[in-house]
């Protein structure tokens, strides 16, 4: 280590010795590791806290990364935890601790004052989720880094923002994170808790949350459950974007017969449906499940052409359907919804929470509603 450039009285001389010293003990002595590892951070806290020139903060940050090139995982943690909570670190040594483990990087990218959003941005786009939750807990960021965290859709990340009271998350955020809470109640509450989050994502939010997030839905934002009445007329009663494409799946009265036949004999069955609809005979399932359900053709069709599938959802959740089979009539009537375009991921992912959280008791009552207005008209 070469201090030439060094005055002797300089008060840098000694520490940077005692600091050569201290990583000469913990290669020697390992049985005393806590002892060097005191005695080292202790050092490096000394010269860091010392008011430097330029040129002997630049050494120092040399001398220092040299060390952790070298330094064993327990020694770096215990440099990284003392180094992350002072702001005089060099920002050559700050990136050199967050370009390490996670074990090493963690405290840095969640406290050191010293990175700069450039520092955290680079971090989020070139290393994974546990990197990413690091950066999450941080009692400060920019707008752009909370949305950058967000836009990973990481569901710890996820979690940390939520959960991090030292910062506001912005519109986007909020809305990117009640989209991913409509799956996890465990992502739902935390959010919800914020007062970034308006009644109208509450509202929204309701639909696809357990009892327990509904009526803290409930007492926080005055939000209550719609009546069966209005579930109809939100969920089964959708309007139909394109009447031409619908009326071409539309069952001939021929079909509607053959169907009433098939549950006379008790033959009508989620089997019988299910093998129409794998020979691709969808006017055929049509005229089924319109007899099958009770709700007639019509509205049968409105509810197969719901991109977000809660009508078919609410019929097949009304008559004990499956999961498994519910998933099978979603996708093999995509034809209706899409005109033979791929399934959407996101909406099938939606159908299948949404069948998975209403209970069979409340989609009854809205199928025996429904069936009344058509009865009515």
């Amino acid at each position: 280590m070469d201090l030439s450039f060094l005055d002797k009285s300089s008060n840098v001389t000694p520490l940077l010795v005692k600091l050569y010293d201290s990583q000469q003990l913990h290669n020697l002595a390992l049985d005393e590791k806590p002892i060097a590892r005191a005695e080292l951070t202790s050092a490096v806290s000394e010269l860091l806290d010392m008011d430097l020139s330029p040129r002997e903060s630049e050494l120092i940050a040399d001398v220092l990364i040299g060390i952790m090139r070298q330094a064993e995982l327990d020694l770096r943690e215990a440099l990284a935890e003392k180094l992350s909570l002072m702001d005089s670190v060099p920002l050559r040594l700050v990136l050199q601790l967050t370009n390490d483990e996670i074990e090493v990087a963690g405290p840095m990218l969640s406290r050191s004052p010293v990175l700069g959003d450039l520092d955290l941005i680079y971090t989020i786009k070139s290393k994974g989720p546990a990197y990413w939750q690091a950066v999450a807990k941080r009692e400060a960021m920019s707008n752009q880094v909370i949305n950058l965290l967000a836009d990973t859709r990481d569901f710890e990340t996820a979690i940390t923002l939520t959960k991090n009271e030292g910062i506001k998350l912005t519109e986007h955020a909020v809305v990117v994170l009640s989209d991913m809470a409509q799956k996890s109640d465990e992502l739902a509450m935390p959010l919800l808790r914020r007062d970034e989050v308006t009644k109208d994502i509450a509202e929204k939010l309701y639909n696809f949350v357990g009892e327990q997030v509904k009526s803290f839905i409930t007492d926080s934002y005055g939000v209550k459950s719609a009546s069966i009445a209005d579930k109809v007329d939100e969920v089964i009663v959708e309007l139909v974007a394109a009447n031409e494409a619908v009326n071409e799946f539309a069952p001939t009265d021929a079909m509607i017969r053959a169907a009433d036949r098939y549950k006379s004999k008790g033959l009508l069955t989620t089997k019988l449906m299910l093998g129409a609809l794998r020979r691709g005979q969808i006017q055929s399932f049509i005229a089924q499940f319109a007899k099958f359900t009770g709700l007639g053709p019509e509205t049968t069709l409105e509810i197969m052409s719901q991109s977000s599938g809660q009508g078919l959802a609410v019929a097949c959740k009304a008559f004990d359907i499956a999961k498994e089979d519910f998933v099978s009539i979603f996708l093999l009537t995509n034809r209706i919804r899409n005109s033979g375009r791929m399934v959407d991921l996101t909406d099938m992912s939606k159908a299948i929470n949404y069948f998975t959280k209403i209970k069979g008791d409340v989609a009854r009552g809205i199928i025996d509603n429904s069936i009344e207005k058509i009865v009515s008209e």
